[in-house]
Protein backbone atom coordinates (compact mmCIF):
# COMPACT_ATOMS: atom_id res chain seq x y z
CA UNK A 1 0.00 0.00 0.00
CA UNK A 2 1.23 3.20 -1.18
CA UNK A 3 1.58 6.26 1.43
CA UNK A 4 -1.03 8.38 -0.41
CA UNK A 5 -3.43 5.67 0.14
CA UNK A 6 -2.69 5.40 3.98
CA UNK A 7 -3.05 9.35 4.28
CA UNK A 8 -6.62 8.73 2.57
CA UNK A 9 -9.07 8.12 5.78
CA UNK A 10 -11.45 5.50 5.52
CA UNK A 11 -15.09 6.70 4.25
CA UNK A 12 -17.14 5.17 6.58
CA UNK A 13 -21.25 6.28 6.74
CA UNK A 14 -20.72 6.69 10.14
CA UNK A 15 -18.31 9.51 9.41
CA UNK A 16 -20.30 11.24 6.85
CA UNK A 17 -23.51 11.06 9.14
CA UNK A 18 -21.61 13.16 11.46
CA UNK A 19 -21.03 15.84 8.78
CA UNK A 20 -24.96 15.71 7.94
CA UNK A 21 -25.34 16.10 11.61
CA UNK A 22 -23.17 19.28 12.10
CA UNK A 23 -24.24 20.75 9.03
CA UNK A 24 -28.10 20.15 10.29
CA UNK A 25 -27.20 22.78 13.15
CA UNK A 26 -26.03 24.96 10.80
CA UNK A 27 -28.38 27.66 9.49
CA UNK A 28 -28.05 30.85 7.62
CA UNK A 29 -27.17 34.40 9.98
CA UNK A 30 -30.88 35.47 10.87
CA UNK A 31 -32.57 38.29 10.28
CA UNK A 32 -32.62 39.33 13.66
CA UNK A 33 -28.73 39.33 14.12
CA UNK A 34 -28.36 42.05 10.89
CA UNK A 35 -30.70 44.69 12.58
CA UNK A 36 -29.08 48.27 12.82
CA UNK A 37 -28.70 49.64 16.36
CA UNK A 38 -31.35 51.82 14.96
CA UNK A 39 -33.98 49.42 13.94
CA UNK A 40 -33.57 47.79 17.66
CA UNK A 41 -34.06 50.84 19.29
CA UNK A 42 -37.05 51.57 16.78
CA UNK A 43 -38.60 48.28 18.26
CA UNK A 44 -37.80 49.11 21.90
CA UNK A 45 -39.63 52.51 21.04
CA UNK A 46 -42.51 51.17 19.34
CA UNK A 47 -43.23 48.66 21.99
CA UNK A 48 -42.66 51.33 24.94
CA UNK A 49 -45.58 53.16 22.64
CA UNK A 50 -47.87 50.49 22.13
CA UNK A 51 -47.31 49.39 26.26
CA UNK A 52 -48.34 52.95 27.00
CA UNK A 53 -51.35 53.17 24.61
CA UNK A 54 -52.47 49.94 25.82
CA UNK A 55 -52.52 50.91 29.40
CA UNK A 56 -54.12 53.62 28.53
CA UNK A 57 -57.19 52.41 26.70
CA UNK A 58 -57.56 49.80 29.97
CA UNK A 59 -57.17 52.46 32.55
CA UNK A 60 -59.81 54.80 30.72
CA UNK A 61 -61.73 51.66 30.16
CA UNK A 62 -62.17 50.86 33.66
CA UNK A 63 -63.05 54.42 34.13
CA UNK A 64 -65.86 54.98 31.64
CA UNK A 65 -67.18 51.45 33.55
CA UNK A 66 -67.39 53.13 36.93
CA UNK A 67 -68.70 55.77 35.45
CA UNK A 68 -71.42 53.89 33.68
CA UNK A 69 -72.23 51.14 35.97
CA UNK A 70 -71.06 52.17 39.65
CA UNK A 71 -70.60 56.12 40.09
CA UNK A 72 -70.92 59.08 38.25
CA UNK A 73 -67.42 60.57 37.74
CA UNK A 74 -66.51 64.41 38.88
CA UNK A 75 -65.92 66.55 35.62
CA UNK A 76 -62.00 66.11 36.11
CA UNK A 77 -62.28 62.20 36.26
CA UNK A 78 -64.21 62.90 33.19
CA UNK A 79 -61.78 65.17 31.32
CA UNK A 80 -59.09 62.44 32.66
CA UNK A 81 -60.25 59.85 30.82
CA UNK A 82 -60.46 61.95 28.03
CA UNK A 83 -56.67 62.66 27.92
CA UNK A 84 -55.82 59.18 29.02
CA UNK A 85 -57.89 58.23 25.01
CA UNK A 86 -56.17 61.10 23.37
CA UNK A 87 -52.92 60.21 24.42
CA UNK A 88 -53.46 56.24 23.94
CA UNK A 89 -54.75 57.06 20.13
CA UNK A 90 -51.51 59.26 19.80
CA UNK A 91 -49.34 56.46 21.17
CA UNK A 92 -50.57 54.02 19.01
CA UNK A 93 -50.34 56.05 16.01
CA UNK A 94 -46.77 56.76 16.82
CA UNK A 95 -46.03 53.28 17.16
CA UNK A 96 -46.67 52.40 13.79
CA UNK A 97 -45.11 55.39 12.66
CA UNK A 98 -41.67 54.42 14.22
CA UNK A 99 -40.59 51.80 12.34
CA UNK A 100 -41.63 53.83 8.99
CA UNK A 101 -39.39 56.84 10.17
CA UNK A 102 -36.32 54.11 11.23
CA UNK A 103 -36.77 52.52 7.95
CA UNK A 104 -36.50 55.97 5.58
CA UNK A 105 -33.18 56.77 7.83
CA UNK A 106 -31.92 53.34 6.55
CA UNK A 107 -32.87 53.76 3.21
CA UNK A 108 -30.45 56.61 3.38
CA UNK A 109 -27.51 54.35 4.19
CA UNK A 110 -28.38 51.29 2.23
CA UNK A 111 -24.56 51.03 0.64
CA UNK A 112 -23.00 50.74 3.80
CA UNK A 113 -25.88 48.25 5.60
CA UNK A 114 -25.59 45.74 2.42
CA UNK A 115 -22.10 45.66 2.97
CA UNK A 116 -21.65 44.97 6.29
CA UNK A 117 -24.66 42.34 6.22
CA UNK A 118 -22.41 40.65 3.47
CA UNK A 119 -19.37 41.33 5.60
CA UNK A 120 -21.52 39.69 8.75
CA UNK A 121 -22.57 36.70 6.34
CA UNK A 122 -19.24 36.25 4.95
CA UNK A 123 -17.60 36.43 8.68
CA UNK A 124 -20.74 33.64 9.65
CA UNK A 125 -20.44 31.27 6.95
CA UNK A 126 -16.64 31.12 7.07
CA UNK A 127 -16.61 30.02 10.47
CA UNK A 128 -19.31 27.02 9.41
CA UNK A 129 -16.84 26.38 6.91
CA UNK A 130 -13.60 26.09 9.40
CA UNK A 131 -15.59 23.37 11.25
CA UNK A 132 -15.62 21.17 8.32
CA UNK A 133 -12.07 21.16 7.17
CA UNK A 134 -10.74 18.51 9.26
CA UNK A 135 -13.13 16.21 7.22
CA UNK A 136 -11.89 13.99 4.31
CA UNK A 137 -12.68 15.06 1.01
CA UNK A 138 -14.36 11.42 0.15
CA UNK A 139 -16.69 11.94 2.99
CA UNK A 140 -17.95 15.68 1.72
CA UNK A 141 -18.51 14.31 -1.20
CA UNK A 142 -20.44 11.54 -0.01
CA UNK A 143 -22.41 13.75 2.16
CA UNK A 144 -22.96 16.55 -0.58
CA UNK A 145 -24.39 13.19 -2.54
CA UNK A 146 -26.82 12.18 -0.17
CA UNK A 147 -27.99 16.51 0.20
CA UNK A 148 -28.65 16.36 -3.81
CA UNK A 149 -30.29 13.10 -3.94
CA UNK A 150 -32.56 14.71 -1.14
CA UNK A 151 -33.08 17.95 -3.03
CA UNK A 152 -34.03 16.31 -6.15
CA UNK A 153 -36.79 14.21 -4.38
CA UNK A 154 -38.35 16.75 -2.52
CA UNK A 155 -37.98 18.65 -6.01
CA UNK A 156 -39.51 15.83 -7.85
CA UNK A 157 -42.65 15.61 -5.66
CA UNK A 158 -43.63 19.05 -6.45
CA UNK A 159 -43.31 18.98 -9.52
CA UNK A 160 -45.19 15.56 -9.64
CA UNK A 161 -48.00 17.27 -8.11
CA UNK A 162 -47.31 20.97 -9.30
CA UNK A 163 -45.68 21.28 -12.32
CA UNK A 164 -42.64 24.22 -12.44
CA UNK A 165 -41.90 26.58 -9.30
CA UNK A 166 -44.54 29.14 -8.78
CA UNK A 167 -47.09 26.29 -8.88
CA UNK A 168 -47.36 26.43 -5.30
CA UNK A 169 -48.22 30.00 -5.22
CA UNK A 170 -50.66 29.32 -7.87
CA UNK A 171 -52.77 27.02 -6.27
CA UNK A 172 -53.37 28.93 -2.82
CA UNK A 173 -54.38 31.86 -5.00
CA UNK A 174 -56.94 29.37 -6.65
CA UNK A 175 -57.69 28.35 -3.52
CA UNK A 176 -58.69 31.60 -2.79
CA UNK A 177 -60.12 32.54 -5.62
CA UNK A 178 -62.60 29.68 -5.29
CA UNK A 179 -63.60 30.21 -1.85
CA UNK A 180 -64.02 33.85 -2.12
CA UNK A 181 -66.65 33.06 -5.65
CA UNK A 182 -68.94 30.84 -3.76
CA UNK A 183 -69.41 33.21 -0.57
CA UNK A 184 -66.25 33.70 1.12
CA UNK A 185 -65.99 32.62 4.69
CA UNK A 186 -70.18 32.62 5.29
CA UNK A 187 -70.31 30.07 2.82
CA UNK A 188 -67.28 28.18 4.32
CA UNK A 189 -69.24 28.80 7.80
CA UNK A 190 -73.01 27.13 5.98
CA UNK A 191 -71.09 24.52 4.83
CA UNK A 192 -69.40 23.77 7.74
CA UNK A 193 -72.83 23.48 9.76
CA UNK A 194 -74.98 22.03 7.64
CA UNK A 195 -72.28 18.89 7.56
CA UNK A 196 -72.13 16.11 4.51
CA UNK A 197 -76.16 15.45 4.07
CA UNK A 198 -78.09 14.51 1.22
CA UNK A 199 -79.15 18.58 0.05
CA UNK A 200 -75.47 19.88 1.17
CA UNK A 201 -72.96 17.09 -0.81
CA UNK A 202 -72.29 19.33 -3.71
CA UNK A 203 -70.88 22.04 -1.14
CA UNK A 204 -69.15 19.71 1.01
CA UNK A 205 -67.30 17.83 -1.50
CA UNK A 206 -66.29 21.18 -3.45
CA UNK A 207 -65.14 22.16 -0.01
CA UNK A 208 -63.48 18.99 0.49
CA UNK A 209 -61.24 19.47 -2.99
CA UNK A 210 -60.62 23.21 -2.07
CA UNK A 211 -59.32 22.42 1.23
CA UNK A 212 -57.13 19.53 -0.02
CA UNK A 213 -55.69 22.31 -2.88
CA UNK A 214 -54.59 24.29 -0.45
CA UNK A 215 -53.04 21.26 1.93
CA UNK A 216 -51.02 20.28 -0.96
CA UNK A 217 -49.91 23.96 -1.46
CA UNK A 218 -48.65 24.47 1.91
CA UNK A 219 -46.88 21.08 1.44
CA UNK A 220 -45.21 22.38 -1.71
CA UNK A 221 -44.36 25.34 0.14
CA UNK A 222 -42.47 23.17 2.86
CA UNK A 223 -40.95 21.03 0.76
CA UNK A 224 -39.47 23.94 -1.10
CA UNK A 225 -37.85 25.81 2.41
CA UNK A 226 -36.90 22.21 3.31
CA UNK A 227 -34.85 22.33 -0.08
CA UNK A 228 -34.08 25.97 0.44
CA UNK A 229 -31.60 24.08 3.72
CA UNK A 230 -30.18 21.59 1.87
CA UNK A 231 -29.11 24.01 -0.27
CA UNK A 232 -27.35 25.87 1.77
CA UNK A 233 -25.71 22.90 2.73
CA UNK A 234 -24.80 21.84 0.25
CA UNK A 235 -22.60 25.16 -0.38
CA UNK A 236 -20.97 25.04 2.71
CA UNK A 237 -19.60 21.79 1.42
CA UNK A 238 -18.82 22.95 -1.83
CA UNK A 239 -16.65 26.09 0.01
CA UNK A 240 -14.64 23.26 1.66
CA UNK A 241 -13.83 20.84 -1.09
CA UNK A 242 -12.99 24.25 -2.96
CA UNK A 243 -10.61 25.49 -0.28
CA UNK A 244 -9.13 21.97 -0.25
CA UNK A 245 -8.68 21.87 -3.57
CA UNK A 246 -6.38 24.99 -3.76
CA UNK A 247 -4.34 23.39 -0.87
CA UNK A 248 -4.17 20.43 -2.87
CA UNK A 249 -2.44 22.60 -6.10
CA UNK A 250 -0.15 24.75 -3.86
Amino acid sequence: MSNMEKEIPENTIEQTIKVLEYLNTCEPLKAKARRTKLEVNADRLTNLFLGFGAGGIALAGCMAYWHSSIKSLPMWGKDLALVLIFTSTVSVLLSFLTPIVAQICILKRWKTISLKNMIDDIRHENTLVDSLQHHAISVLQEAKYWLQLKITRAEARVAYFFGEKTAGLALLGTAYVCAKEFGGFPWLGKTLEAGFVLGNWGNTALLMIIAMVLGLSLGALLLKQVSARYRFQVELIEHVLSRQCKKSEV
